[in-house]
C-alpha cells in the first residue's frame, strides 16, 4: 500500500525565488537528495508501493505553467517519478526516470496544459515514484514555473 509522506515542513522544500527578482511570475528550485529526503522524513520511500512525497504547499491563486527536472545523480536501480498535485499524481510530468541524469520538463504536453490551473484552494505538489522499492540516491533540481500571488505568497 502506498504512504504519503509530507516533506512540506522541512526547511529544504520552502520554494526560492530565481535570484534576478521576485514579482508575479517565478522560477520556484527544488533540490532534493533522496537520500537526505529519506533520512528527514525517517522514512523509505517505496517506488514499487508507488509512495508520494508532499514537496511544496502550492498557494491560494498559483499558476504552475509548467516544469523542468534534472536529474544530477541516477538513483542506480529502475525507478521513475511523475509530478501532480492532489487531483491528478502525474498533471505535470508522466513517469520519467530518474535512473539517467539529464533534463525532462513540459510545459505544453503536461496534463494541465489545457486547462490551465489556477488553484482556488491549496493543495500539495507531489512526487509519485515507481518500481524501485528503496529510492534513496538520486538527486535533481525541480524547477516550478509559475504565476504566484503576491497578495498571498511572499517569495524568498
Amino acid at each position: 500500500m502506498a504512504t504519503t509522506h509530507d516533506a512540506t515542513s522541512l526547511g529544504a522544500y520552502v520554494g526560492q525565488g530565481a535570484p534576478y527578482g521576485t514579482g508575479v511570475f517565478t522560477i520556484l528550485k527544488f533540490h532534493v537528495d533522496m537520500s537526505s529526503l529519506a533520512s528527514d522524513l525517517a522514512a523509505t520511500i517505496d517506488g514499487s508501493s508507488s509512495d508520494v512525497v508532499q514537496l511544496w504547499d502550492i498557494p491560494v491563486g498559483t499558476q504552475i505553467l509548467g516544469v523542468l527536472l534534472n536529474v544530477t545523480t541516477k538513483e542506480g536501480a529502475t525507478a521513475t517519478m511523475a509530478v501532480g498535485d492532489g487531483d491528478a499524481t502525474a498533471g505535470y510530468l508522466a513517469a520519467t526516470s530518474i535512473n539517467s541524469t539529464g533534463y525532462t520538463g513540459t510545459i505544453t504536453s503536461d496534463a494541465y496544459a489545457a486547462a490551465t490551473k489556477v488553484y482556488a484552494a491549496t493543495d500539495t505538489l507531489d512526487l509519485l515514484f515507481a518500481t524501485d522499492s528503496d529510492i534513496d540516491t538520486a538527486v535533481f533540481d525541480l524547477y516550478v514555473y509559475a504565476l504566484m500571488n503576491p497578495a498571498v505568497y511572499t517569495i524568498s
